[in-house]
């Protein structure tokens, strides 16, 4: 058991990291520079006094309860995790043979506590959030929630999926730069691109639906047996 939870745990940190957001609306493969369009609004300006993009990040901020595919790419390397956000509850699911079988991981920020549930097992470990909390992202809407306007220059348009996308390019200093395609219908970004230590890294959105999602997504089932996990106490020097 303790080589299952250490386990466990690893992936949990992984998983946090990735998952999605916050969760997000797919992407086929789409590496390809969008096609610009003279129509376009070079200054990204509405009719209006507001700016288009500020109107569309704040549109994807706004949804609060959905559902998606996200596959992570790291050079060779890809993680598929399935997500539901309702409010303050996310539920993350992922296959990890190295741990027999899914895993499923169930956030309540409200109650301030992160499940670990094995289903295989029926096992579930219960650990404060602030255990689990990870440098990154855990939604679409905490990716949005870090762009800045101001830093983000108008590329042209794509379609992903079937989908209309505004494309961007997002200059971070001492960071360097990163795409992102947002869905034209609601600011939801479908796909984000940026380059780490010469290795690309690819997060695609797939399957995405929101609202719908019901509150037995973030219950366990019945008879799981729940273990609680704190912190070791260091001993004082």
């Amino acid at each position: 058991m303790k080589k299952n939870l250490s386990l466990t745990l690893c992936l949990l940190a992984l998983f946090l990291l990735t998952a999605v957001i916050a969760g997000c609306g797919p992407a086929k493969e789409s590496s390809a520079p969008a096609d610009k369009e003279a129509s376009a609004p070079s200054s990204d300006k509405s009719s209006g006094s507001e700016p288009v993009l500020k109107d569309l990040l704040g549109k994807g901020k706004a949804v609060n309860e959905m559902s998606f595919d996200c596959e992570t790419q790291v050079g060779e390397q890809k993680m598929l995790v399935k997500t539901w956000i309702k409010g303050k509850k996310v539920r993350s699911e992922m296959e990890s043979p190295e741990a027999g079988g899914k895993i499923i991981n169930i956030i309540d920020s409200a109650a301030g506590v992160v499940y670990v549930y094995q289903p295989e097992q029926k096992v579930a470990t219960k650990m404060d959030i602030s255990l689990a909390q990870q440098d990154g992202s855990s939604s679409p809407q905490e990716d949005l929630e870090a762009m800045n306007p101001d830093k983000m220059k108008y590329l042209g348009k794509d379609t992903i999926d079937g989908k209309k996308c505004l494309v961007y390019e997002i200059t971070e200093d001492n960071i360097g730069s990163s795409k992102v395609w947002l869905w034209e219908e609601n600011g939801i970004p479908l796909r984000m691109e940026a380059t780490a230590d010469g290795e690309k890294m690819v997060i695609e959105y797939r399957n995405i639906k929101v609202g719908g999602i019901p509150d037995s997504m973030f219950e366990l089932p019945k008879g799981t047996q729940i273990m609680e996990f704190n912190m070791p106490t260091m001993p004082t020097p």
